[in-house]
């Protein structure tokens, strides 16, 4: 039986990351494979200004166990960039297989490693066997660095556990039907997320007399920002909602009961989770060309992609959708059956261990 070490946030922490792995982590083990979880940062906030001193000693200790494989999984930023890199040099020097799969990734930070930490990516992530990356953009810097190992694109998933009672049929009626449409922005609540993009986009739409509302699901430091500057824009609380941070339960619920969903992100995107799970739940999605999605996203056919910070555009794009129902339920449904051929959990999964069983076999 294989043995892969999987470098991971705690299980139940939050972020893409922690909930990529709850979902895919219980189809990796099985006859051929044991994972063996190794649960990273400072979860319930003990010993927070030394975490990344223990995290260090305790994967020296735990990579005394032989293991075929550590797969870690970074994001390109300043504390996942040593964080990991200090893992991938020590297990390294430990003989062992190293698989990386980049999540993140800020361009600025980037442009920093270009400049002046290439010597760190050299002795540390340049040393792996294999990586997977969400966009070829990512795989071109990577190649500009010196990679020259295998790199493969991948995505990220959706828990197939949010669609057991989802009918899909049941939703597209609705979407003919509702006089209503439900606009819903899903993710943490950051300006380059382009959360106030879309507060616009729907005052311009209300403005032409369009029957919208908005729900915004998250937290960060944003949220009583955000309470202020709806306000400011006279927009009553029937127009617009903040729930705050929304899992389980309450998160099927927002998805099945929004019709649109809205990510116009300006952030260091790997693929957002949160566009794939809205796609599942047969939603049309109006998005930007960043990080991943730059080589996913089907503009016209899964949605619309705009152009960073324009609400404008996200307006135009929703009244589109609104004023063309046979369209909007034709993306929907393609959006629901493309998640359910390619993207759920156990196709990741799969995917996954042939990429252990590859890089351990090389």
């Amino acid at each position: 039986m294989l043995r892969v070490l999987l470098v991971r946030p705690h299980n139940q922490g939050k972020g893409g990351v922690a909930n990529y792995y709850r979902a895919v982590e219980p189809y990796l083990d099985d006859h051929e494979i044991r994972i063996f979880a190794f649960e990273i940062g400072s979860f319930k906030k003990k010993f927070l200004n030394f975490h990344p001193v223990i995290d260090q000693l305790r994967f020296f200790r735990k990579i005394k166990i032989p293991f075929d494989l550590v797969h870690v999984n970074p994001s390109l930023g300043w504390k996942s960039f040593f964080r990991d890199g200090l893992f991938i040099w020590q297990a390294k020097r430990r003989g062992l297989k190293v698989l990386v799969f980049f999540r993140g990734w800020d361009i600025g930070f980037a442009a920093i490693v270009s400049r002046y930490f290439r010597w760190f990516f050299r002795i540390t992530f340049a040393r792996a066997d294999k990586f997977i990356v969400l966009a070829s953009d990512f795989e071109r810097q990577l190649r500009h660095w010196g990679v020259n190992q295998p790199i493969e694109l991948g995505t990220t998933l959706v828990d197939d556990r949010l669609l057991r009672n989802f009918n899909c049929q049941n939703k597209l009626l609705r979407l003919r039907q509702t006089r209503q449409i439900k606009i819903l922005y899903l993710a943490r609540l950051e300006k380059d997320k382009g959360v106030y993009e879309v507060i616009d986009a729907v005052r311009l739409l209300v403005i032409k007399g369009l029957d919208v509302s908005l729900a915004i699901a998250g937290d960060g430091a944003l949220l009583s920002d955000l309470r202020v500057y709806i306000d400011s824009l006279g927009l009553s609380n029937e127009c617009i909602t903040l729930l705050g941070y929304v899992t389980g339960d309450a998160k099927i619920k927002i998805f099945s009961d929004s019709d649109i969903y809205c990510l116009p992100s300006y952030y260091g995107e790997g693929l957002p989770n949160s566009v794939l799970e809205a796609m599942a739940f047969a939603m049309p999605v109006i998005t930007t060309s960043v990080g991943g999605l730059a080589d996913f996203f089907q503009d016209g056919r899964m949605g619309y992609i705009v152009q960073p910070k324009n609400s404008e555009e996200i307006a135009c794009a929703v009244e589109s959708l609104i004023n063309d129902r046979e369209k909007m339920v034709k993306i929907a449904e393609y959006n629901h059956e493309y998640a359910c051929a390619h993207l759920l959990a156990p196709k990741v999964a799969s995917f996954l261990k042939n990429n252990y069983k590859l890089v351990i076999e090389s």
